[in-house]
């Protein structure tokens, strides 16, 4: 493994925060300000710690001016795998190295855990890993008044808002028709978000340096509406309609309320979301350990990890 850049300054985000979790964060903190990391914070992160007691100013840390605060040679994301999302569309750090630290449960992005980030820490900052380039969404809404085009590292999600029908979706790949779906919505997601939402919905599980889209189908009416994976390039048009007179798309943890007949496009984004990675980090072994791929509850809790060829079927 190629050995990176030294990391001198790291921008700082997070969401959910409490006194027991501050008690938990102050070491890697600590060992910022003992390595002489020059320290930025988001302004969301920097006003949860101020109403959580802390005093981040006097610790050194300074607030995260997107124009004119130096550019970070990492962003450092305190909490779970949707604070990572959130960092994939933040001003002022673009195309840079995301290193996710798991402060709550199952993480995929946020794959560091707390207890073990100050050990792994000395090591990143030194230059000791490597980073993962993912795709994104680029998602515009042509003539529907939503400003600016956004960005998603997960998926994106068309659904009903609260009326109980049904809705109708019509997806074309440049110019070209592939289905119409009536669901409860319809998920977009890309390799990365194929653990995420899409999962959940019984999509398959996308190995993130594919080049694939995952068309999944909330709850459709029309039991042969399979999940389907196509390539990622190419830009998709989305149509969805209903009886309501509005639907909801969601990029990500962002939602936007559309008036109907809801139009949007759905492309490869021009530039990838960068992930930092550990030495000797594995995306099936993350799977196998995290979702327990594999798990044989017959042969123990160890035959996930298990290469051996059971003897019964030899």
């Amino acid at each position: 493994m190629a050995q990176r850049p030294e990391v001198r300054t790291v921008l700082i985000h997070g969401k959910a925060l409490d006194g027991g979790l501050i008690a938990r964060i102050q070491p890697v903190f600590n060992l910022l300000e003992t390595r002489k990391i020059s320290r930025f914070l988001t302004e969301a992160y920097a006003e949860l710690l101020t109403d959580n007691g802390l005093d981040w100013a006097s610790m050194g840390m300074h607030l995260h001016q997107p124009d004119t605060s130096p550019v970070p040679d990492m962003v450092l994301s305190l909490g779970g795998d949707g604070t990572v999302l959130e960092t994939a569309s933040m001003k002022g750090a673009e195309a840079i190295p995301v290193l996710g630290i798991n402060t709550g449960r199952l993480g995929f992005l946020a794959h560091v855990p707390l207890e073990e980030a100050e050990s792994l820490l000395g090591g990143i900052l030194s230059g000791g890993y490597t980073v993962e380039e993912r795709n994104m969404f680029s998602v515009e809404f042509p003539g529907l008044g939503i400003e600016a085009e956004g960005v998603a590292l997960n998926e994106v999600t068309v659904h009903r808002r609260d009326v109980a029908s049904m809705i109708r979706i019509s997806v074309h790949r440049d110019g070209t028709f592939i289905n119409r779906y009536w669901a409860d919505g319809l998920i977009v997601s890309t390799a990365t978000g194929s653990t995420a939402y899409s999962l959940s919905c019984g999509g398959p599980i996308v190995h993130p340096a594919s080049d694939a889209i995952v068309l999944n189908p909330i709850a459709p009416h029309n039991l042969n509406d399979r999940p389907l994976v196509i390539p990622a390039d190419g830009t998709l048009e989305i149509v969805a309609e209903g009886r309501d007179n509005h639907l909801m798309v969601t990029l990500d943890t962002r939602s936007h309320k559309v008036a109907v007949p809801a139009r949007f496009l759905v492309r490869r984004a021009d530039r990838p979301f960068l992930l930092v990675q550990l030495p000797g980090g594995d995306f099936i072994e993350t799977v196998r350990r995290k979702l327990h791929l594999g798990l044989d509850g017959r042969e123990g809790p160890s035959s996930a990890g298990s290469h051996e060829i059971n003897s019964d079927l030899r």
